[in-house]
């Protein structure tokens, strides 16, 4: 027997915030599952490809994760070439991460099926409302809020 929300949970903000992060997750993974990539390693893929090289302190800092989350996901792509850890020149007692070419080809052959989840997930709302909806949550999440 399936049972229907009532209004008082389905109408309430965080209900709805946390709803549409769990489908846009699993958009994502459905699109992206032949490259074995969570959202957070494309998220520190695309931020390695904005920042040549960082710290893992300031990939922690940037996308609001602890040190040790970051460290996992560093691991990870690590592990399939797709980044590299390297002493940092002006500190020989930090490692800075970046890119390898392997990881910069990687993140070109997995952004098609990004843009195609992100048109799947987007698909109900025309241009406009896609627009406006970035502004609000850009807005809600602002450190000015």
């Amino acid at each position: 027997m399936s049972i229907s929300l009532p209004e008082s949970i389905r109408a309430r903000l965080p209900y709805l915030l946390a709803r549409a992060h769990h489908r846009q997750v699993d958009v994502f993974d459905r699109y992206t599952a032949a490259f074995e990539i969570s959202g957070r390693e494309y998220a520190v893929m695309l931020l390695l490809e904005a920042h040549e090289r960082l710290w893992q302190s300031q990939i922690a800092e940037a996308l609001n994760l602890d040190r040790t989350t970051v460290t996992y996901l560093v691991d990870a792509l690590e592990k399939r070439g797709w980044a590299a850890r390297n002493r940092d020149p002006a500190d020989r007692r930090a490692h800075v991460v970046g890119l390898t070419p392997t990881g910069q080809q990687a993140l070109a052959e997995i952004q098609p099926a990004v843009a195609d989840a992100k048109n799947e997930m987007l698909a109900p709302l025309s241009e406009a409302e896609q627009d406006q909806l970035r502004d609000l949550l850009t807005r809600l999440i602002s450190e000015d809020a």
